[in-house]
Formats: structure tokens, C-alpha cells, sequence
């Protein structure tokens, strides 16, 4: 079934005045941009990012546009599920209306968060996940809450395998492959958090959008030479965007009140075209046997204890 595009952009945004929002990774890419935006239109921006000294920078270089007063920094690696609940716990008792889980990382080699998970799974998924979950009290007080995941829609065009098994990468390790699976894997985790939520009764909302492929330091600063020529082809091939452009499904999703969170959003039309548009999510993402089983694992892994001290026995795959 087709979905009418609908044009947004920073002009289309809301009043945002009195609302907080926290967006991870703000330092840099769409979470610069994102911070910048809903600052401007009157929101508590909390900054989290990994680098107090960078975001400070870029924290200056957005009160230029954005009144300095509304974009708060904070410390957080969303890695390390550690600095995720020492995060959470330094916003107890703020009321907070949209997490936008931003923060992520790709096309990485090899290498194990303070907790023993491979960096990408933890920082595309466990610290997301983790984070949703601890914020959800504090998000369930206000008027329209809502969690808003980063999502990539490359499942969409390449086939990705989702499982329980083997999800740190120890058995067989691809940087390409990971950052797909791990990304899918967060998109499945988030469609199954609203299917929760609304089961609860919650008014958390849980919405995934999408940038399409965009011009970001993830993309654009590749180290390996075969990277960076697959990104320039896939780049022709798919129409990679701008940030300013890529941006936009991500601002509707924080902030518009037609948003649907059973509806995939991201750009259409022309790189130029100010339009969203609206997917319905299919397999493996749809796939609710599976995404339940994902949910238990991830439990499992963002409990305390690290990676090594808890294998996975789940026998599906």
C-alpha cells in the first residue's frame, strides 16, 4: 500500500518551547544537526557525546543560530553500557519528551567495548537499547513522548541474516557486514520496544526513521581505499545525500504530531526534494517470533557482567 510524501524541514518543525530532548552522538553529522534545529525552534537540547571538548566546540559553533542556553552537553559513550547508565542516572527525575538514539558507528576493524561486546553491535544496538529502556520514566511524563531511532534502511536493499547467535562477531567478523546487521538488528529491537509499549500502555512512543545514504563523517571518512571507492559507487548508485537533507525524516519523527511509529520514514524523490516518505517494515524486521527472541538476548547482554561471562544458548538462528 503506497503513503502519500509529505514536505518537512526546519521550517515545518513545531514550537518546540518547554520541551527537552536528548540526542546521542550531537557532536558531529545528523546529530549536530539535529541539536542545532530543535534548539532553534525552543527546545533543552541535552547533548550527549563522547568528547566534552568537541562538543563544546560545536556547542559554540550552533549557539550562532541557536540560543546557547538551550543546548546542554553531557557526557556519554554509548558503547560502554557503563557511561549509559551513569548517563541515565544523572538525568533521574528530569522530565524528558524525545530520546533520539542517534549515535552510531560503521566499517570498523575489530575491536571489544569495555564490556567485552563488539563496538559496533554495542554501539548501534546494546546502548541504545539500553538507554531506551532506563529513560523510560522519565519520558513517560510528558504530553507526547516519544524515542526516535536512527535507523538504516539497508536491509531494505541488501539481504541481512538476523540471530541470536554469534552477535559479538567472534566466530566470523565483517566491518561492512556488521554495520548492517547491527543496524537491522536495532531497527527489529525498536519495532518490537512499540509493539511492548503499546501493550503496556505506555505513552512512550518508539519511531524509526531513516536518512538514506547520507554525506556524513561515517561515510565520507573512510580509511581503507576499497571502503571509500564501494561508498563512491554506492553513493552514484543510491543517491547519496546531504546531511540537510538526510536530516529531515529524523526531525518529522522527533516532532511531528502525523507521525505513525508503525511506519518506516525517510526521504524520497530528488537529493533536492524536501519530501518524507513512509515504508511499512518487512522481513526480517517484521519477523515477531524473531524479534522477541532478539529481545530476551539483548536483556541478557545489557544486564551487568561482561560479554565472555554470558554465552548465548538459544538455538535459533
Amino acid at each position: 500500500m503506497p503513503f502519500t510524501p509529505v514536505p518537512f524541514g526546519p521550517q515545518h518543525v513545531p514550537d518546540q518551547s518547554g520541551r527537552t530532548v536528548v540526542v546521542t552522538g550531537a557532536s558531529s553529522g545528523l546529530g549536530e544537526l539535529l541539536a542545532g534545529t530543535l534548539a532553534a525552534a525552543g527546545a533543552h537540547v541535552v547533548m550527549a557525546v563522547r568528547s566534552l571538548d568537541k562538543g563544546a566546540v560545536v556547542r559554540e559553533a550552533l549557539a550562532r543560530t541557536a540560543p546557547r542556553e538551550h543546548l546542554e552537553l553531557a557526557e556519554l559513550d554509548v558503547a560502554d553500557l557503563d557511561s549509559v547508565r551513569r548517563f541515565a542516572a544523572a538525568l533521574e527525575g528530569r522530565r524528558l519528551d524525545v530520546l533520539v538514539n542517534n549515535a552510531g558507528v560503521g566499517n570498523v576493524e575489530h575491536r571489544t567495548s569495555p564490556q567485552g561486546h563488539e563496538v559496533q553491535l554495542a554501539t548501534n544496538h546494546l546502548g541504545p537499547a539500553l538507554l531506551a529502556r532506563l529513560l523510560h520514566e522519565q519520558l513517560a511524563g510528558a504530553p507526547d513522548p516519544r524515542i526516535v531511532t536512527t535507523g538504516s534502511n539497508l536491509y531494505r536493499r541488501l539481504p541481512v541474516r538476523l540471530g541470536p547467535q554469534d552477535l559479538d562477531g567472534r566466530r566470523r567478523y565483517s566491518r561492512s557486514g556488521t554495520y548492517a546487521r547491527t543496524k537491522t538488528l536495532h531497527v527489529a529491537w525498536a519495532v518490537e520496544h512499540q509493539r511492548r509499549l503499546s501493550a503496556a500502555g505506555s505513552p512512550v512512543r518508539s519511531i524509526v526513521a531513516h536518512p538514506g545514504m547520507v554525506t556524513t563523517p561515517m561515510n565520507t571518512g573512510l580509511t581503507s581505499r576499497r571502503d571509500r571507492a564501494l561508498a563512491a559507487v554506492l553513493g552514484r548508485l543510491w543517491g547519496a545525500r546531504d546531511p540537510e537533507q538526510g536530516v529531515r525524516p529524523l526531525l518529522f519523527a522527533a516532532t511531528s504530531p502525523d507521525v505513525d511509529p508503525h511506519l518506516f520514514a525517510g526521504p524520497v524523490g530528488a537529493r533536492d526534494d524536501a519530501l518524507v516518505g513512509f515504508e511499512e517494515f518487512r522481513a526480517p524486521v517484521d519477523d515477531r517470533a524473531l524479534a522477541a527472541l532478539l529481545w530476551e538476548v539483548t536483556e541478557e547482554l545489557t544486564s551487568a557482567g561482561r560479554a565472555a561471562d554470558r554465552p548465548l544458548h538459544h538455538g535459533r538462528r
